[in-house]
């Protein structure tokens, strides 16, 4: 085995034990989300809930085939690498796909949260409470949007409730939260497109490594 396989085979581990990882984030950031905005995007159209569940299935994909690839670096087997390399270019394909819907689309959605918030709140008061209760924050502007209207208990952190000691709007803590892990999930996605790139070329190499062995040893 020369120096030039060797090393082919441990970049190629190293950048799958990467993929791995990133895969991991993928899937924990589009969780986070999931569990944090859960109030929101109950009362939310689908376009809020794209792109927490596309990072979380793109994500177990990812580690799923990153150990693929691994198995195939160790073997040295033409077929799994092949099969790993394919499988590899789809996912680099989904997944600047799924990263240009959050760039393109992030700031219409930010924008758009102050419009959904209020419809669920003018909705449903007590559904709402589930938003403020999860953002500890207090209607979609702040107290005064209960104007003359008692304020509930999800509106305070401590008892009587009343607009000086109130959390503020609920309409600026969803926003950052989206902005946070919007930019978050788009940027991994970019990183392990980079390292994916890397696996790629690699693997494609060692999998032409592999053929020719095989075809010399039949000599």
């Amino acid at each position: 085995m020369g120096c030039g396989e060797v090393l082919v085979r441990y970049i190629l581990f190293i950048s799958n034990l990467l993929f791995a990882l990133a895969g991991l984030a993928l899937l924990g950031l589009g969780v986070a989300v999931q569990l944090q905005g859960t109030a929101v995007i109950d009362i939310a159209d689908s376009s809020y809930q794209v792109a927490p569940i596309a990072s979380m299935v793109v994500g177990g994909v990812v580690f799923l085939i990153a150990f693929f690839g691994c198995c195939g670096a160790i073997r040295e087997s033409n077929c799994m690498l092949i099969t790993y390399s394919l499988f590899m270019i789809i996912l680099m394909i989904l997944k600047i796909t799924l990263a240009s819907l959050i760039f393109v689309n992030l700031d219409s959605l930010v924008q758009g949260v102050p419009n959904v918030l209020n419809d669920a709140f003018n909705r449903d008061r007590v559904a709402f409470q589930e938003i403020e209760r999860a953002f500890t924050c207090c209607g979609p502007t702040g107290p005064l949007s209960y104007m003359n209207i008692a304020l509930p208990e999800t509106c305070c952190a401590s008892q009587p409730c009343t607009p000086l000691n109130a959390y503020s709007g609920c309409d600026k803590q969803v926003q950052g939260l989206l902005e946070t892990f919007g930019l978050a999930i788009g940027v991994v996605c970019i990183v392990v497109v980079a390292i994916e790139l890397v696996a790629v070329v690699f693997g494609l190499c060692l999998a032409n490594h592999a053929r020719n062995k095989n075809r010399r040893s039949h000599y």
